[in-house]
């Protein structure tokens, strides 16, 4: 089975399922591939995943540029 993430960015880091960080360039990523081809949801009861956007890189449990993080569109 192909898992899709459907993505949702929560308010408080409690709340998330990965704390995200981005970096500018995809050498720098990791754990990546648990949100690419994903897509953006605007509802908390749409997502089966959801993340926290920390400031600092040591914080993340993932590492993904923007280009790869989900954009928003039709939850599937």
């Amino acid at each position: 089975m192909d898992f899709h993430a459907n993505v949702y960015i929560v308010n408080h880091s409690y709340l998330a399922k990965y704390k995200v960080y981005y970096v500018d360039h995809m050498f720098q990523e990791r754990n990546a591939h648990l949100l690419i081809g994903g897509t953006l949801v605007e509802h908390e009861h749409q997502a089966n995943v959801k993340v926290y956007i920390v400031k600092h890189a040591p914080q993340a449990d993932i590492l993904i540029t923007k280009d790869h993080f989900p954009k928003p569109g039709i939850a599937r």
